[in-house]
């Protein structure tokens, strides 16, 4: 399983958007966000998540299922409610729910099915409780995505549509 969060503002993280909209930040915002991601994941350290990554160029930080890390132990939870304050509203599921996100997130999902993902998602507002049957799960801007373990993020037909569709998922196996 891999969980990735995604970390800013709507339309900033590493989770990327359609081809269809750009809605990126200038690359003033992006140091930004990275620089404020980058403080969050040091926090992260210095909290007892020893092991939490550093942000990726974009500003997404992403926890995979390797890494020894669980997003929902309550350590995990305590660390980044001490944290939260270093990104822009707080960081996911703690901001409020952001039109431009959702639409987003929500054309990543019809661009993922129409390249052969059929069950691929719709974002949330709201993330799951546990990560039992997921194999993915990405927050941005107040929303989610829960992608189930049914589909192989790994698998040549996901990794050409989440290519086709600059969908952030979790990095590519070597």
């Amino acid at each position: 399983m891999a969980i990735a969060s995604v970390v800013g503002l709507a339309a900033c993280g590493g989770g990327g958007s359609t081809g269809a909209t750009t809605g990126a930040p200038s690359p003033k915002q992006a140091a930004a966000h990275y620089s404020q991601a980058l403080a969050f994941s040091k926090c992260m350290r210095s909290h007892g998540v020893t092991s939490f990554p550093d942000p990726t160029s974009g500003g997404g930080i992403q926890i995979g299922s390797n890494s020894g890390i669980n997003p929902f132990a309550p350590s995990f939870k305590s660390a980044q409610a001490a944290c939260s304050k270093l990104l822009p509203g707080g960081g996911p599921g703690n901001a409020k729910p952001d039109p431009q996100a959702k639409k987003t997130m929500l054309q990543i999902s019809v661009c993922m099915r129409s390249h052969g993902i059929t069950a691929f998602p719709d974002p949330t507002t709201t993330a799951p409780t546990s990560p039992a049957g997921y194999g993915l799960i990405m927050g941005r801007g107040g929303y989610f995505l829960a992608i189930p373990q049914s589909l192989d993020p790994q698998s040549p037909a996901f990794q050409k549509a989440a290519s086709a569709c600059n969908f952030g998922g979790p990095p590519r196996s070597k």
